[in-house]
């Protein structure tokens, strides 16, 4: 009786994401969003360099991590120092950072800050579609609370964005347990009321009504793995304990001078950051050279733009004072510097997956390692990156994913969403459908 019972279940949940992705795919080709999309901006210009505050923000360059930072800058109601940390960082992961952009958008919205909050639950929404290291649960989560925040402050356009994402995952995704599924489609029958979406609101109720079967089948892991940093020699230790310590006394005079920083405080940890600079950068092109590994090589790369972002960061100001402006006067020698280094990390990691022994794995990483890509340039870490070509390609390796791997993912595609061209995750069906019309 139990063994006919479970087969009926799965059977029901079967035929329930059959039709679940059959209606997918004909709502993405005939549905035209009534609602108005905001254009993109780039986040690097959504920073207020003014609204920094620097006895908190020079930290970073005292050692602290950024992901503390920012958790100390929205607990002390500093949100546009935890904003441009969130920005330029690329040491956060995006896990934290996309659960950071809406605790930033929240407060951003309790302030009466309508376009900052927009824009950081946009940047939430984006870090989950593109991310290949969010679980699907984590993903629709962050979807629901993005279209909650947006139809809160009436960009139901946006909302909706983010709401149909969390509605695709729901109805799709092969990894989330009957529990987390109901819930998904009960907070989304919420949702698509408060947008006023009659038709989504009356489908997800329904699908919140409907028994699933329990999921067996564990998510897969990235393949790709994640670079651990390279051994630091002495000398680039010590110059790196020098730096701690000059800008750890310059936040001491920061906030024992009520934000003035003395001049001798910051030419002394300017002198520093140069000392650092003279011999961080010649050792890691020295690793690089004589590394055999490409994972070896792989680390030092993505250490030295951990390095660069910081150089560019300062060179922008974006530590709300103004360091060196030696390296403000070379901000696109840096910029440039840091496109170069991007361009090698990608291009070594097409190496390591040519390199591996199976063809899903390759197929796999190719798809992954397009959308770190893509969602590094996306945010302005990564600038100049040939958004276009990435994106095709992207395209073409999600394409090849389908065919061998039927049902497994949620897929990427770019659709024009009230006229705004938008990452959105889709299932097979509605990639083929899209992809091909």
């Amino acid at each position: 009786m139990r063994r006919w019972l479970l087969f009926s279940l799965l059977a029901i949940t079967v035929a329930l994401v059959m039709v679940g992705i059959v209606s997918l795919s004909a709502y993405f080709l005939a549905y035209r969003q009534p609602f108005q999309v905001p254009p993109w901006r780039d986040p690097l210009s959504m920073v207020d360099y003014a609204r920094i505050d620097p006895a908190l923000a020079v930290g970073g360059l005292g050692g602290v991590a950024d992901k503390d930072l920012v958790a100390q800058a929205l607990a002390e109601g500093r949100p546009d120092t935890a904003f441009a940390i969130l920005v330029f960082s690329p040491s956060i992961d995006d896990r934290e950072s996309a659960g950071d952009f809406l605790l930033l958008a929240d407060r951003y919205r309790k302030n009466g800050r309508s376009e900052q909050a927009t824009q950081s639950y946009r940047l939430a929404g984006t870090i989950a579609t593109l991310s290949p290291d969010i679980p699907d649960t984590v993903r629709a989560d962050t979807f629901i609370m993005a279209g909650e925040g947006l139809a809160e402050l009436g960009e139901y356009g946006l909302a909706q964005l983010y709401l149909d994402q969390a509605y695709n995952v729901a109805t799709a995704s092969t990894y989330l347990q009957p529990a987390t599924r109901r819930s998904l489609f009960q907070r989304l029958h919420k949702g698509y009321q408060a947008i006023g979406d009659r038709e989504r609101a009356r489908a997800s109720l329904e699908s919140s009504a409907q028994a699933f079967a329990p999921v067996t089948v564990p998510e897969l892991p990235p393949v790709l793995p994640v670079a651990d940093p390279p051994p630091l020699p002495l000398e680039v230790q010590q110059a790196e304990a020098q730096r701690w310590a000059a800008a750890q006394n310059l936040v001491e005079q920061l906030i024992v001078r009520g934000g003035r920083a003395p001049r001798q405080a910051v030419t002394a940890l300017a002198n520093a950051l140069i000392a650092e600079d003279r011999v961080r950068l010649p050792y890691y092109d020295a690793q690089l050279s004589s590394a055999l590994q490409l994972s070896a090589q792989i680390s030092i790369v993505q250490a030295r733009i951990n390095w660069l972002a910081m150089k560019y960061r300062i060179a922008r100001q974006g530590y709300g004072i103004s360091l060196l402006p030696e390296w403000e006067a070379q901000v696109e020698v840096i910029r440039a510097d840091l496109t170069k280094s991007y361009e090698l990390l990608y291009a070594l990691y097409a190496d390591l997956i040519v390199a591996m022994p199976d063809a899903d794995q390759i197929e796999r990483a190719t798809e992954e390692v397009l959308r770190r890509e893509i969602l590094a340039g996306t945010l302005g870490r990564y600038p100049n990156y040939p958004a276009q070509q990435r994106i095709a390609q992207l395209q073409q390796a999600t394409a090849q994913l389908v065919q061998s791997r039927p049902r497994s993912e949620m897929r990427v595609v770019v659709l024009p969403y009230a006229g705004v061209d938008s990452f959105v995750l889709v299932d097979d069906t509605s990639f083929l459908a899209i992809v091909h019309d």
